[in-house]
Parts: C-alpha cells; structure tokens; sequence
C-alpha cells in the first residue's frame, strides 16, 4: 500500500513542504503549486518541480487535476456556479479541459506518475435529467479524453465529489463502468461519500453504508483521499483526520487486505495543527 500526502496550499513553499514529509512519506499528491493548479504549470515550474523530487528523493503519487470539474455537461461555463478561492480550479470548455489533459500526460511522463485526477462535472442548476442520462452524457463528454489517456498510457481516476452530478463513490462506479476502458478508474474520496447524505441524489445510491459501497466498487477503485469530517447540526465540517465520525479504522483494514497496490493520500483540509495530528493518525493506522 503506497501512502502519500496531497499539497494544496496556495502560499504554500513548496521546498519547506518536502523537507517537512520526506522522512514520514515517499509521495506526494500534487494539486497547487505556486498560485497555479498543476495543470497550469509551465516548463519552467515543472522542471522546477523536478528539481526539488529529485533533491528529497519524493515521488508523485497523482497528478491532481480540476478537469472536467468546472466544465459545463450542459450550458456555458459563465453560468456555473463558482469555487471559493482557497480552492484554485481550472475553468474552461471541453476543448480547453481536453488540451490541458493532453499537457498533463506529458507531465505524467516527466514526473514519472501514472494517474491524473478528473472530476465527474460541476453540478448545473436546475439539473433535472435521469441520472442514466447523466451517465450517458458524461462518457460521451469523455470520449477524447480517455482516448488520449489511453493513447498516452496514463490513467485516469474519477474522484467522487458533492460539487458535482457524482458525489459518491457507487455513482462514479457507475460511469467507470459506463465509459469501459481499462484506463479509467476510481479516486474514491471516503469523506466526500460520507459528507454528501445530505445532497439531492437518487435514493438507491444513498442506502449503502461506506463499507458496502467499497465493496460494491472496489474492483474500480486504484486511489483513495482519506480526510475526515464531524458531523453536526449544520451538517459536516472538517475534521482533523482520525478525529472525525467518518471511522476509518475498520475500513482501513478492508482495503488493506483487499490489496495491497492502491494508493492512499492524506487530504486534511484543515489548519497546520490539523494537518499535523492527521499526519500522525494516519500512520499510526
């Protein structure tokens, strides 16, 4: 089982963050760098990030991505509903997402990483289709792309997440296996699956509890972001990890019989003390 820890700090100096995990981690999960999604570095801050892997022996583990995120199924870009700035997103049409994609398996390439992260869509307002046609549409959507992660032998991992049509992991399932192409597979977010009960979404995908929904899936599923959440009267707020009600113990010992080759990335979004006491439960699991 390969562990790794995701950077996504806007301010974050990126060479202070590898001296910090080199000795606790061999990977690391790259989403910023620099005021820049990674899909938006340049030659330059890519060599630049090369550098410094090589300088703390680190590996990436993911190549985090925001495509297809904020990318219209249906409507223009203009009219999708925005991010907060704490967390960068690339924003364009398909054809801007699909170009971006074919830099990033260069990218892949040069950072030695075999995944990229894509999202299943930003939800659209007034969305009102059948979710079978929302599965449609999508994969059609993802045609280009899959075949240039095909051509390019990469793979892409489809994380589940409640901004989007699929906020749990059986719902990206279902468009893995609508896509069917071995270089698709799941980034299963356990806390976004946890944290989306509240979300609009057909009742048969909401019944499963996290236990059986991995086991549901597990066959699609390659990558994991453990992070944790409290849940309270206003919903769920993040949680230190190993802190929250998500429960991770039991689940932990399910994939780690299951197999051994996944890939789990430590995604606090919390504060440094947060992310510290994060660092130290997931090892300690």
């Amino acid at each position: 089982m390969k562990k790794a820890i995701i950077s996504d700090q806007l301010s974050m100096d990126f060479e202070e963050a590898l001296f910090r995990v080199k000795d606790r981690f061999e990977y690391i999960e790259i989403h910023s760098l620099w005021n820049k999604t990674v899909e938006e570095l340049d030659d330059t801050e890519i060599h630049e990030v090369e550098k410094l892997l090589k300088k703390y022996r680190m590996h990436v583990s993911c190549l985090s991505t925001t495509l297809f995120l904020m990318c219209p199924l249906y409507t223009d870009v203009d009219y999708l509903e925005k991010f907060s700035d704490k967390f960068l997103v690339f924003i364009g049409d398909i054809d801007d997402h699909v170009e971006c994609l074919q830099k990033c398996i260069e990218m892949g390439e040069r950072l030695n990483t075999e995944y990229i992260r894509i999202f299943p869509f930003r939800l659209e307002e007034k969305a009102t289709k059948d979710f079978n046609v929302y599965l449609r549409d999508m994969a059609e959507k993802l045609q280009t792309a899959v075949g240039i992660a095909e051509k390019g032998k990469k793979c892409l991992i489809i994380e589940n997440c409640p901004h989007s049509y699929l906020p749990r992991g059986n719902m990206t399932f279902e468009l893995a296996r609508q896509i069917n192409s071995n270089r698709v597979m799941l980034l299963y977010d356990i806390g976004n699956s946890f944290s989306s009960q509240n979300y609009q979404y057909p009742e048969e995908f909401k019944k499963d509890s996290l236990l059986d929904e991995y086991n549901k899936i597990k066959e699609k599923v390659t990558y994991f972001h453990f992070k944790d959440y409290m849940k309270n009267n206003n919903g769920f707020q993040h949680a230190a990890f190993g802190e929250g009600d998500v429960g991770f113990t039991n689940l932990y010992e399910v994939i780690k019989m299951d197999d051994n080759d996944k890939v789990i990335s430590l995604e606090p979004e919390v504060d440094a003390e947060g992310v510290e006491i994060s660092i130290q439960n997931m090892l300690a699991l």
